[in-house]
C-alpha cells in the first residue's frame, strides 16, 4: 500500500516497486498488465500533487527536496514506460485470448509514460534522454504495421474522452518542437494543455503535405526536427505538423482579443490568467509556422568571459556599483558565444543549485572594461547534460540606481530601489518618460512619486508596467517636472 499522506514517498516507492518486478514479472501478459495497471491508477494522484509543487516552487532545482521531487517523479515514468513496453511484448508473443486487444492500449499508456518523462525533463530545462523517441518511434510503428495506430478507445476507464496511439505520439512530437525553453515552467503546463486539446488536428504522414513542417525518424534517436530542402527522405521518416490546429490559434486569439476571456474549448478558464494563455498561443503560433521565427538582428560568432549578476538585487547592486570588493563573490563567469545588438547567447555548465530560470533578471559584464547590461533571460536549453545554453534579450545597456518615495511622502515613508534605464528623457531629465526596472510587487505601491537621482529630486508619475519577469518589473513612468532640492 502507498504512503496516503506523503506524495513523494508514494511516487519514489511506486517506481522502485516497478523497477523490482520487473526482474521477477510473469509471462502471462493479463498478469503483467494488471499489475502495473493497479500501481498507474494509485500512483495518478501523487504524481498530480509532486507536479502541483514543483511548479509552486517554480520549478528551479534550488532545494534537496525539488531535486529528489523531480528524480522520484523521472525515475517512476521511465518505470511506468517499462512496464508498458514489457506487457506490450509479452501481448505481441502470445496467444492469450484478449491479450491483442491490449496491444494499442498499452502502447498508448507507455507513449504517455515516455511523454511524462519528456515534460519533466522539459520543465526542468534538461537534456531530453535521446533514448526516447527511439522507444516512441518503435511503440508507433509496432501500431502503425497492424493497422491499430489509429482506433479510437480510452486510454484509462476514467478518462472524458477518447484517443488514438497516433494522437498521443503526436502529442510527444508537437511539444518537442514548440521551443518550450522559452516559456516559464507555468506557461509550459498552458502549451501542454493547448496541444492536447488539439492533438486531433495534427497531421502525421508517410510523405511531405501541406501543414507538416516537421519530420521525425522512427528508427532513430534524434528528436524531431524542422523540415529542410535538403533532408533525405528515408522509408521511416514520418512527416508532422501542426494542420489545421495552427488556424484554430490564431482564431482563438483573434476570440479573446474581442472577449478578453479564454475559449471555452481550451479548458483553461480555471486557474489560468488571460493573459498568460494570450502569450501562449503567440508562441505556438510563431513556432507551429511554415518558417521558424527570426532573430530581430544578426547575432555574430564571439568568444568572451563575462560576469553576471542575477535577480534584482544584486543587479541593482552591480548597476550602482556596490558590490565593491565582493563582486567575484556575487557574480559568476559565463561563457559568451555569439552576440547582437538586442542580446547574446552563452553557454555554462549545469549545477544542482541552479537558479537558472527562463524571466529572470540578470546584469553582465564583459572582462574588459565595460559597463554593466541590463537584461533578461528568454530562452534555456540543453546543449548536453553537462551544459545549458541561454538567450539573454539585452534590455539597456547601462543604467543609474536611484530612489523612489511615494508621494505624499515624508520621512516615515522608506525609499523604494529602482534601476532607470537609459532613455532620451534620462539624458536630459527635463521631460517626456522614462523606464524603471523595479523589484516585482512594487510597482503597484507607486503612483506618483518622487526619484532620486544623483542627489537631485524629479517628480514622476507611474503610466503603466510594460514588462515582467520571476523577480522584476519595468515601468513606465511620466516626468512630470524637475524639483532641485535647495
Amino acid at each position: 500500500m502507498l504512503p496516503s499522506g506523503d506524495p513523494l514517498a508514494a511516487v519514489e516507492q511506486a517506481g522502485f516497486w516497478l523497477q523490482g518486478y520487473r526482474q521477477g514479472r510473469s509471462t502471462d501478459p493479463l498478469r503483467v498488465y494488471e499489475a502495473v495497471d493497479r500501481l498507474d491508477d494509485l500512483v495518478q494522484p501523487h504524481h498530480l500533487a509532486l507536479m502541483r509543487e514543483y511548479l509552486e516552487a517554480g520549478g528551479r532545482m534550488q532545494t534537496y527536496r525539488e531535486q529528489r521531487l523531480w528524480q522520484a517523479a523521472v525515475t517512476y515514468a521511465r518505470a511506468l514506460a517499462d512496464g508498458y513496453t514489457d506487457c506490450l511484448r509479452l501481448c505481441q508473443g502470445a496467444s492469450a485470448s484478449g491479450s491483442g486487444m491490449l496491444v494499442p492500449i498499452l502502447a498508448a499508456r507507455a507513449m504517455r509514460a515516455l511523454t511524462l518523462e519528456l515534460r519533466w525533463a522539459l520543465v526542468r530545462y534538461g537534456a531530453v534522454d535521446e533514448v526516447i523517441w527511439a522507444r516512441m518511434g518503435a511503440l508507433f510503428a509496432a501500431c502503425e504495421r497492424p493497422g491499430v495506430a489509429m482506433l479510437r478507445f480510452k486510454i484509462y476507464p476514467a478518462m472524458a474522452g477518447e484517443s488514438t496511439v497516433r494522437r498521443e505520439y503526436l502529442r510527444a512530437l508537437i511539444l518537442s518542437v514548440s521551443a518550450m525553453g522559452n516559456l516559464l515552467p507555468a506557461a509550459q503546463v498552458v502549451a501542454e494543455r493547448i496541444i492536447a486539446s488539439l492533438a486531433e488536428f495534427f497531421l502525421l504522414h508517410r510523405q511531405p503535405a501541406a501543414g507538416c513542417h516537421f519530420a521525425v525518424d522512427l528508427q532513430d534517436k534524434l528528436p524531431p526536427y524542422r523540415i529542410t530542402e535538403s533532408m533525405s527522405q528515408a522509408p521511416s521518416v514520418r512527416f508532422f505538423g501542426p494542420g489545421d490546429a495552427g488556424v484554430m490559434i490564431e482564431g482563438y486569439l483573434r476570440q479573446m482579443s474581442g472577449k478578453r476571456a479564454v475559449p471555452s474549448q481550451l479548458g483553461l478558464d480555471r486557474g489560468f490568467a488571460p493573459k498568460l494563455v494570450s502569450d501562449v498561443l503567440q508562441h505556438l503560433a510563431r513556432h507551429w509556422g511554415a518558417k521558424p521565427p527570426t532573430r530581430g538582428e544578426a547575432r555574430h560568432r564571439v568568444l568572451a568571459t563575462a560576469r553576471v549578476a542575477h535577480g534584482f538585487d544584486n543587479v541593482l547592486a552591480a548597476i550602482a556599483g556596490t558590490h565593491g570588493e565582493r563582486e567575484d563573490e556575487l557574480t559568476e563567469a559565463w561563457t559568451v558565444e555569439n552576440e547582437s545588438v538586442g542580446g547574446f547567447g552563452a553557454l555554462i555548465p549545469t549545477r544542482d543549485d541552479d537558479w537558472l530560470e527562463v524571466g529572470r533578471l540578470v546584469a553582465a559584464k564583459p572582462d574588459w572594461p565595460s559597463s554593466w547590461c541590463v537584461g533578461v533571460i528568454r530562452r534555456m536549453a540543453a546543449r548536453n547534460p553537462m551544459h545549458r545554453a541561454l538567450g539573454v534579450e539585452i534590455l539597456a545597456r547601462g543604467g543609474v540606481g536611484v530612489q523612489l518615495t511615494p508621494l505624499p511622502g515624508g520621512d516615515d515613508v522608506a525609499p523604494l530601489p529602482g534601476i532607470l534605464l537609459p532613455t532620451e528623457a534620462q539624458t536630459s531629465l527635463s521631460g517626456g518618460e522614462v523606464e524603471l526596472v523595479l523589484s516585482r510587487g512594487t510597482t503597484a505601491q507607486l503612483g506618483a512619486c518622487e526619484m532620486e537621482v544623483h542627489g537631485r529630486r524629479y517628480r514622476i508619475g507611474r503610466l503603466l508596467i510594460v514588462d515582467s519577469g520571476t523577480d522584476f518589473e519595468i515601468a513606465r513612468f511620466a516626468l512630470r517636472n524637475l524639483a532641485q532640492d535647495g
